[in-house]
């Protein structure tokens, strides 16, 4: 959505607004000229009372005119705009929807809130408030000038004397605001997002709250908030303080240069006193016109925020690959980083066999979580290629190969709607037996049906009202529902009290039916059954094979097998102390 468009698409809605605008402006304008008539016909004597009432009417219905049209011109624009900003709205979400996951970890959530909220919002202020009055002052403007230029042309000339000095102070000052909007809309950017994290973490900040300093860095987003605010104030109070001098300076010499007409008999009395009358209008409109400056430069920077978003081309589908078999997974030659330096992979080759149970284990950083992240499509290898079935993720669409493959992960996010529905997200359609079956499976039925309202029951915003042992069974039951043929477990017993492990080790043993299951493993216990256990470290598989092979043969296993066992032995302890 390119400004250039966008605006060209307003102004063809906005045509009406502007024609009732302009009306409005000259409606206004006529009184002046009504006055000035009345003073010469007094002047002169030549009055009469009949004409002294027609146009005192005159002004009457010129003043009912311009209220008249300027409210239908402001209605018009209003609702021009907030068509505009629901179009936005509408298409920034549709054009997000469509953008692969990728460039959701390249974005943070709070700066991609703070586009569809705040800046949007502030499109609609500039077309709905500030774009109307422009045009309104530019109306005025041409009005002005062309009567002054009929009453005198050298009065006209005089007016505009100090314009050039005036567009030569702004395209100064453009620079400079320029600069100033973008490090201001950065920080709004910045306490945005730490805001948004702030409230998202709240619960760990009461946890830790005796030496934790993410309040600190909250506050210090939102004092560098303030801080540019003021000086974006004084950054345009300062010049529109000079740019208001200069104009000021046009009045003074059409009054010098009036006078002396004036005195020489070279103009009247009336069409002097119009011409400073109207040349104080002039200036005052002028002024208005550059304060509209520093709203276009915000419009503009707004306007190029969101085409930092609907300027990435959603990636297009290189291949039909619907309903496509599911067979081996293979990585061949892998290289991967995050930043195009420290490489997160190297030289990764491996194979997950069609129906198997494979692990990754290691510390850490070394990679188990990247692996998976590629394979999900997250992130695009630098070198290499993943192949499943023999066909390249890379050639399939976003869609094709979330069909294929599913992950439930440590950190489980739910929706604030009933647990259904947060179990439907499987599988759209599915009907009622359905959702209750792969909750059944999931060991997540029995908890449910033990809450008041069952299965309608509110999980509550990211589910709070459920423990981490129910999401992640709610997960696995949206999985279920999927039923796809790969399933990747990223840790998803790490942080688990030992009966909902229990619980969800059944779930996983009822999700893996049938599946290439990949399991990214913390403890070691749960994957002693694997056919296929892969050790890394560093971005390298380190080993590889089954449990019994990788204790005579790894001493890296060996070590946290007996790692793992000593955490075990300790827990068994501590649980008989008590």
């Amino acid at each position: 959505m390119k400004e250039n468009n966008f605006m060209k698409e307003f102004k063809k809605k906005g045509r009406l607004s502007s024609v009732l605008t302009s009306v409005s402006v000259i409606a206004g304008m006529i009184p002046i000229f009504v006055v000035m008539l009345m003073v010469g016909f007094l002047s002169k004597g030549n009055v009469v009372t009949g004409s002294i009432w027609a146009l005192g009417a005159l002004i009457c219905l010129c003043q009912a005119v311009k209220a008249v049209f300027y409210a239908l011109a402001i209605w018009k624009a209003h609702d021009s705009a907030y068509s505009s900003l629901a179009e936005i709205r509408l298409a920034l979400i549709e054009h997000l929807r469509n953008m692969t996951l990728r460039f959701f970890q390249k974005r943070k959530t709070g700066d991609l809130a703070n586009i569809i909220n705040h800046d949007v919002e502030r499109v609609e202020l500039y077309l709905a408030h500030t774009l109307p009055e422009v045009v309104i002052t530019n109306v005025l403007l041409a009005v002005i000038f062309i009567s002054v230029m009929i009453l005198d042309w050298r009065l006209g000339l005089a007016m505009i004397s100090t314009i050039p000095l005036v567009f030569l102070a702004m395209y100064i000052f453009n620079k400079l605001w320029t600069r100033m909007i973008e490090k201001y809309h950065q920080s709004v950017k910045t306490m945005s997002e730490d805001l948004m994290e702030y409230i998202a973490t709240i619960p760990a900040i009461k946890a830790f709250s005796k030496d934790e300093k993410k309040t600190e860095q909250v506050l210090d987003s939102l004092h560098a908030y303030i801080a540019w605010a003021k000086k974006a104030t004084i950054g345009e109070a300062i010049p529109m303080s000079f740019i208001m001098m200069l104009l000021e300076g046009g009045m003074i010499v059409l009054t010098i240069l009036g006078s002396i007409l004036l005195r020489g008999n070279q103009i009247d009395m009336v069409k002097f006193i119009l011409a400073v009358i109207l040349g104080g209008q002039f200036s005052e409109a002028f002024a208005r016109l550059m304060s509209f400056e520093h709203s276009k430069a915000v419009f503009k920077n707004t306007m190029a925020t969101i085409d930092s978003v609907m300027g990435v081309e959603p990636e297009e589908e290189n291949e039909k690959c619907r309903d496509l078999p599911a067979g081996d997974i293979e990585f061949k030659n892998i290289h991967f980083s995050y930043d195009g330096e420290k490489k997160a992979l190297e030289d990764i080759n491996l194979v997950f066999q069609k129906n198997t149970v494979n692990a990754i284990v290691g510390p850490s950083g070394s990679g188990k979580s990247t692996l998976a992240n590629l394979l999900m499509g997250f992130w695009k290898a630098d070198g290499g290629k993943i192949t499943i079935g023999g066909k390249s993720i890379d050639a399939m669409h976003e869609r094709d190969l979330s069909a294929l493959v599913s992950i439930v992960q440590q950190e489980v996010f739910l929706f604030n709607t009933s647990i259904a529905e947060n179990i439907r997200i499987g599988k759209k359609d599915a009907g009622r037996e359905e959702v209750i079956e792969a909750a059944k499976k999931a060991q997540i039925h029995d908890m449910i049906m033990s809450l008041p309202r069952g299965y309608e029951t509110a999980v509550g915003e990211a589910g709070a009202r459920l423990s981490g042992g129910e999401k992640q069974r709610i997960s696995i039951a949206r999985m279920i529902l999927k039923n796809a043929p790969v399933v990747i477990l990223d840790e998803a017993t790490a942080a688990i009290d030992p009966y909902h492990e229990y619980l969800i080790q059944k779930a996983i043993s009822n999700l893996g039916k049938n599946k290439t299951l990949i399991i990214i493993a913390h403890h070691l216990n749960t994957i002693t059954h694997a056919d296929q256990i892969l050790v890394m470290e560093d971005g390298r598989i380190k080993a590889r094979g089954k449990h019994e092979e990788l204790l005579k043969s790894s001493r890296m296993y060996q070590a946290m097998v007996k790692a793992q066992n000593e955490v075990d032995g300790w827990q068994i302890k501590e649980a008989k102390a008590l």
